[in-house]
This record gives structure tokens, C-alpha cells and sequence, in this order.
């Protein structure tokens, strides 16, 4: 059940304008924070005028950051016509704004974000609902005027604490994280969202490291047990949850590893039936000689329809098999726990081929397939080269717990490749290629240059249709919280916390956690050799610590 209560609405003022066309007199007025209501004597609006003939009057602006927002529109009067006729274009980059739909792969998928309406005299008007952070508007009538007293973004979100915070010496990891967070956050729509321009969907796949990161920043809310149920709900067995038999494996994970963070027994048990027939169906999926019988392979879409899918995916099958014991023992069902055991022991006794992709490198080593030194250096070899933003915790865990320095490097790479694309939040994928003499995301695309946003991108996410919030991507906030202030649940319900801190390149971190039982506070610092550690925690929690 979605809780309305969360969600408000907030009206946000433009920070700058990013270009004007035509003939557009007073824009600054759009910057100016002002009542919004209309009256009959307005001397503070922005005017755009088309001639009979020639260029059409636009201006393009900028929100300063990514948001889920309708644009909010306050028409004065008009000189000539009225109704007059605009066109609004949404964009994640400047560039999208420039485009109509069809070009470079612009769409209206999911969410319009370029539209044609009216505007007529005395107005106040809240138009689609879509991810942006710039908007253009163009008159379109001709021989005629129109004032425009004010445009907003009504940013609609859920008005939630962030519980989880981190700092350290390292500022780019600190937006990192930051970012992280904000992602994730935009994408808790009504349940977990992927997207907030495109898929604005429940991916139970992609839900895996957004539940990471919503018990790391936001700690126990419920948005992760009801986009679970509605999965649940939606596919009912043997039917593989959003047509892909590994996102159903996803789904049993997710499922451990969140109660395994809340302790919440009665939501274990209201997917009692499900989770055991699930449990079974992939038990029997491993035959006698390792072989398996999973219908289909996806692992992402780096390395769809290459072999290198179904090494990922059995990854994952043996990672899944081995949150489907852990289930089948909370829930005492003691014969599909076994063959659940059996299946993943077969299973292991096989050779995973990565074929050089760092991702399935990364869920080889967590399955227990590959050796942990040798996966790091495949994984780091040319720093985060071949990484994929849905797959980045799993390539920062794996790498991490042998080299911890090289990491943070590829980390700040990484992620920090995109901040300097001028990224708000994080992508949908991501290929530090892509950054050699290209545009910004922020600026209008330069001659001689590559448009980041226009002329990137495969598969689903070609051009222009590709995601610039995504919350699969927010990964880096469950990293750095998890791993370099070695904050680890050692049993149900976080009960029992080991604090094991490993600070790489840094010299300090600090942050706060949140458990159903309070938050945790940490600080570590580097003293010669060794780690200093301070904490403070709910009396509830055994605290264990280990510099």
C-alpha cells in the first residue's frame, strides 16, 4: 500500500538560463523568486514574440539538479492571439531539450517530455510529470507576443529523512556518495521506480542495490517490502518476474537480505508460500552434471546475448541458491534447503568463463567460483575500464577486499567521470570512453565535440532515450558504507554489527547508519599502521569492532 502522506509537492525556480532564440526580452525575470499568482498588473514577466515570418522566440532553462517534476507555467497576457501555442521539451541534458522526439532516439517512453499546449491569457498551468533538469519553451504562434510572469518545476518526492551520511578526505567520493543517494531517492516513486524519465517501472532485478542503498541513506521503509509484494502479486508462479527467470532469483535475494537488515518476521512470513515454491523451482534447476535449466540469461546489458551472460547468470543462480537456503532455513523447510545445498555445491564444482567482462568476474568472486586475488586485478586492470553502473557494487565489493586503494581510484574514476559530465544524479550506464572531447551534459553541445548524451548509449538505451537517473546506479552509497566504514549485519534485524573499517588511500571517514533500532555513528581514522575507530550505537546492538 503506497503511503500518500510522504509525498509532497515543491515549486522550484529556474537557476539559470541556458540560451535564448528569437526575440526574448526581460528573461531574467524567470530567475527571480516571486509570488505565484496572477494578477491584472504584472510588470515583472518575461516576454518571447514571433514576427509573421522567421525564428521562432524560445528560451532554455536550467534547475540546477535532476528532478521528478511537472512544469508550472504563469501566463500573463498575450498580444495578438490567445490561446497561444508553445511547445515544452523536457531534458536530462541540455541536448535532450534540443531535440524532438525521434531525433538522436529522443522518445516520450514511459513519461512525455515534449509536448505541444496553450497558454491563454491569466493562466496558472502544471503540465506532464517526468525526470528533468532542463526545460525549453518555444512560442509557436505567429505575428503575436506573450508574457510569462513565472515557470517552475513542481518537484514531486517523498519528504524523507536521509539517515545515512558519509565523509571523508576524498570530496569526490563524498558527492559520490551524496549523488548516490539523491538518485536512489528520486527513483522511491510510488514503489521502487528504475528510472524517473524512462522505466519508471518496478525492475525487480535492478531493485537489488536500490535496496542497498534505501537501508543505507533511508533505513527501514517500507517501500522495499511493498515493491516486493507487488512483484509478487504480479507474477504468479512458475511465471519469471518481469519475463526474465533471473530477475525472480533477484527477487529471493532481495527478499534475504532485507529481512536479514529489518528483523521484520511477519513480513518473512507473509512470503512464506511464495518464497518456498520459488525456493524449489530453482533448486531443481541444476542437474547431475552442473549443467542447468534457466530458460534465459541476463545478467545486464553490457553483456546480453554475448557467452558472457550465461557465466553471469549462473553466478547469480549459485548467489541466489545460497539466499534460497538461508530462507528455507528461517523457514524450516528442511528438504528444500538441502536440495537447495546440493544444487549450489554442484553448481560451484563447475568453471565459470568471465571472457574478460569485469562484471561477471565480480559476481563469480562473490558466488565463490573465482579466487578474490584474481579477480581484483582483473577487475582493476585499467582502472574502471569495462565497468557498468548497475553492476558497480557488486565490481567495488569484489575488487575491495583486496585491494582497497586501487578501488577508491577506479571509484573516483568512475562515478567522478560523470560528475564532470555534469551529472545530478547517475546514469543508467556509463563508459568513462565516452568522456574523451565530449559536451557536458550542462552545456549546449560544441561542434567538433561529442554529445555525451546524444551519441552514447546501446541496446535499450540508445542517444537520447538513455536514463540520466537511474537508481540501479546508486550502488557507491551502499560501497562506501559497508566496506570503507565497515559497517557489516552479522545477524537478523542488525542485532549485531561488526565495525571493520578499511580506508584505502584515505586517512579518515566518518559516518551515520540507520537500523531498525537507531542509527549508528562511526568515525575512523588512520594512526600509523593502524585504524582508530569510534562508534556509538543503540544499547539493543552488540557492537564488534576490528581495525
Amino acid at each position: 500500500m503506497i503511503d500518500s502522506k510522504e509525498f509532497i509537492r515543491k515549486n522550484i525556480f529556474p537557476v539559470r538560463i541556458v540560451s535564448l532564440s528569437g526575440t526574448v526580452t526581460d528573461s531574467e525575470a524567470l530567475l527571480k523568486k516571486q509570488d505565484l499568482q496572477i494578477t491584472t498588473d504584472e510588470n515583472k514577466c518575461i516576454c518571447l514574440k514571433n514576427k509573421k515570418t522567421g525564428k521562432n522566440a524560445e528560451i532554455i532553462l536550467d534547475f540546477g539538479k535532476e528532478i521528478n517534476a511537472s512544469l508550472r507555467v504563469l501566463t500573463y497576457t498575450s498580444d495578438g492571439v490567445s490561446p497561444v501555442k508553445v511547445s515544452i521539451t523536457y531534458g536530462e541534458s541540455v541536448s535532450e531539450t534540443m531535440h524532438p522526439v525521434g531525433h538522436k532516439n529522443s522518445t516520450n517512453d514511459h513519461a512525455i517530455r515534449d509536448f505541444i499546449y496553450y497558454l491563454p491569457d491569466y493562466s496558472d498551468m502544471t503540465f506532464n510529470e517526468s525526470g528533468f533538469r532542463f526545460a525549453k519553451i518555444t512560442l509557436l504562434s505567429k505575428n503575436t507576443s506573450v508574457k510569462i510572469k513565472a515557470v517552475t518545476a513542481v518537484a514531486k518526492y517523498r519528504d524523507i529523512p536521509y539517515l545515512g551520511s558519509f565523509r571523508c578526505d576524498n570530496e569526490t567520493l563524498n558527492k559520490i556518495y551524496d549523488i548516490s543517494a539523491y538518485t536512489c531517492h528520486l527513483t522511491m516513486q510510488n514503489y521502487i521506480w528504475d528510472g524517473i524519465k524512462r522505466d519508471r517501472l518496478v525492475w525487480v532485478g535492478d531493485m537489488h542495490p536500490e535496496m542497498l542503498t534505501v537501508r543505507t541513506v533511508f533505513g527501514n521503509h517500507d517501500i522495499i517490502p511493498s515493491s516486493l509484494r507487488f512483484m509478487r502479486e504480479q507474477t504468479p508462479l512458475p511465471s519469471w518476474m518481469n519475463g526474465m527467470p533471473t530477475y525472480s532469483l533477484w527477487w529471493l535475494l532481495i527478499l534475504r537480505d532485507w529481512y536479514f537488515y529489518s528483523g521484520n518476521r511477519d513480513f518473512l512470513e507473509e512470503n512464506r508460500e511464495y518464497a518456498v515454491a520459488l525456493c524449489k523451482i530453482i533448486s531443481e534447476l541444476i542437474n547431475d552434471d552442473g549443467t542447468d535449466n534457466l530458460p534465459s540469461y541476463f545478467l545486464d546489458w553490457p553483456c546480453n546475448n554475448k557467452p558472457q551472460s550465461e557465466s553471469g547468470s549462473r553466478a547469480l543462480l549459485c548467489l541466489a541458491l545460497e539466499a534460497a537456503l538461508n530462507l528455507c532455513t528461517y523457514y524450516n523447510e528442511k528438504d528444500i534447503a538441502t536440495s537447495c545445498l546440493r544444487s549450489k555445491q554442484i553448481l560451484l564444482g563447475t568453471v565459470i568463463e568471465s571472457y574478460g567482462a569485469k562484471q561477471v568476474t565480480a559476481m563469480s568472486a562473490l558466488a565463490g567460483f573465482t579466487d578474490k586475488d584474481k579477480a581484483a586485478e582483473i577487475i582493476l586492470h585499467n582502472g574502471c575500464e569495462g565497468w557498468s553502473t548497475f553492476m558497480s557494487y557488486y565490481l567495488l565489493k569484489a575488487a575491495s577486499e583486496k585491494n582497497m586503494e586501487a578501488t577508491l581510484e577506479a571509484l573516483e574514476e568512475y562515478y567522478g567521470g560523470m560528475i564532470k559530465m555534469g551529472a545530478t544524479t547517475f546514469w543508467e550506464d556509463f563508459d568513462i570512453r565516452w568522456t574523451e572531447n565530449a559536451s557536458p551534459v550542462d552545456e549546449i553541445p560544441v561542434k567538433g565535440k561529442t554529445d555525451i548524451h546524444a551519441d552514447n548509449g546501446a541496446f535499450c538505451y540508445k542517444g537520447l532515450r538513455h536514463s540520466l537517473c537511474h537508481g540501479w546506479a546508486s550502488g557507491p552509497a551502499a560501497f562506501l558504507a559497508e566496506e570503507v566504514l565497515g559497517i557489516k549485519i552479522l545477524s537478523e534485524g542488525c542485532k549485531k554489527i561488526k565495525i571493520t573499517p578499511s580506508l584505502g588511500n584515505l586517512s579518515f571517514a566518518e559516518g551515520t547508519y540507520p537500523t531498525p533500532h537507531g542509527i549508528i555513528k562511526v568515525k575512523c581514522r588512520k594512526n600509523g599502521t593502524a585504524t582508530e575507530i569510534e562508534y556509538s550505537a543503540p544499547d539493543c546492538i552488540e557492537i564488534i569492532t576490528e581495525s
